[in-house]
């Protein structure tokens, strides 16, 4: 599926107050989350086994759009406000490895992504520090994380900490909160998960994001493998 599909039919169904998945693909989850997110998740037919593809979408509309792997390798990204695209370069120096994740407890990551201004570098790790814990009946393990990412002249793009949830149901990230520490003045943010809404339940499928949006202006968040 190309992205560009993709992402004009996300535009297309928040106009219309509903999500609907592009042709061939399935919908099967919509998360709310804080800072005036929600996420609506699909698969899609053609796509390799332990493909998946998600968006978020603010008050405003969609302001991402992105593609991660069963391993929850960052593999696709777009952001809508920047206009702008990320795409891995393989192969990676050390993938990200969720099995490891899942089975040990730390995962650390080195690799490349490409994007409009040229090849980055991203090294980091992620900690599973609480495990089974439950939001809104969905069990997740709570992790802490570092990044950074540099350009290739090693000037600092990106750093943040803090925590994400992860899902061995979905073998994926979900939205945390944490610390953007660089290159700019810090910021905390908090995009954590407050309903997980599968088919036939209340507001699936539903574009209009329901918390945080008082007191702050939805914007792309940089999360789960979301960078992917």
């Amino acid at each position: 599926m190309r992205l560009a599909c993709a992402l004009i039919l996300c535009g297309a169904s928040a106009s219309a107050g509903t999500f609907t998945p592009p042709k061939g693909c399935t919908a099967y989850l919509t998360v709310q989350s804080r800072q005036c997110l929600v996420e609506h998740h699909w698969t899609c037919a053609a796509d390799p086994q332990g493909m998946k593809w998600h968006t978020e979408i603010g008050q405003n509309g969609p302001v991402y759009i992105g593609q991660v792997d069963d391993e929850a390798q960052w593999i696709d990204s777009y952001y809508v406000g920047d206009d702008a695209r990320e795409r891995l370069v393989s192969p990676a120096k050390d993938p990200a490895n969720l099995t490891e994740l899942l089975s040990n407890g730390l995962d650390s990551y080195q690799f490349s992504i490409s994007t409009s201004k040229g090849r980055m570098d991203v090294t980091g790790f992620d900690r599973i520090v609480e495990r089974d814990l439950t939001i809104d009946g969905e069990v997740l393990h709570r992790t802490e994380y570092s990044i950074r990412i540099v350009d290739t002249k090693g000037a600092l793009s990106y750093a943040a900490t803090g925590s994400e949830y992860v899902s061995a149901k979905h073998r994926r990230f979900f939205s945390g909160y944490g610390t953007v520490s660089g290159p700019d003045a810090p910021y905390d943010f908090n995009a954590s998960p407050v309903e997980f809404i599968y088919p036939g339940a209340p507001g699936y499928l539903s574009n209009t994001p329901l918390y945080g949006c008082d007191v702050v202006t939805a914007r792309a968040v940089i999360s789960e493998r979301t960078l992917p």
